[in-house]
């Protein structure tokens, strides 16, 4: 009865550090950031730390990214509507992911 007692405790212990790692607030991302979609010139924009996207030119609109969302491991870019554009994960600094309308690559850099 103990044994079964020790390993109920711990596998609530277990599934407590589990919930509590992944409640965790993501990073702030919000602030000036440089969009490429494919091989196209990165664009500045500001990801507005209410979720929207402000472009300082022209040259990204085509992106059609309006909205921003981020989560415990990816930044998710989103149209107007709410339709998601593409998902991107952090590396080294950067997000990087595919536009999911033609595959095409975003990489989101400081």
């Amino acid at each position: 009865m103990t044994k079964i007692r020790t390993l109920l405790f711990t596998s609530v212990a277990v599934a407590a550090g589990f919930a509590a790692a992944q409640a965790q607030p993501a990073t702030d991302v919000s602030g000036a950031w440089k969009l490429a979609v494919g091989a196209n010139e990165a664009c500045p924009l500001t990801l507005v730390s209410d979720g929207t996207v402000t472009f300082t030119s022209d040259c990204a609109k085509e992106s059609r990214v309006a909205r921003w969302r981020i989560s415990a491991d990816k930044l998710e870019l989103k149209t107007a509507s709410g339709e998601t554009v593409g998902l991107l994960r952090e590396q080294d600094g950067t997000y990087v992911g595919k536009r999911f309308a033609d595959g095409r690559a975003l990489i989101l850099s400081r």
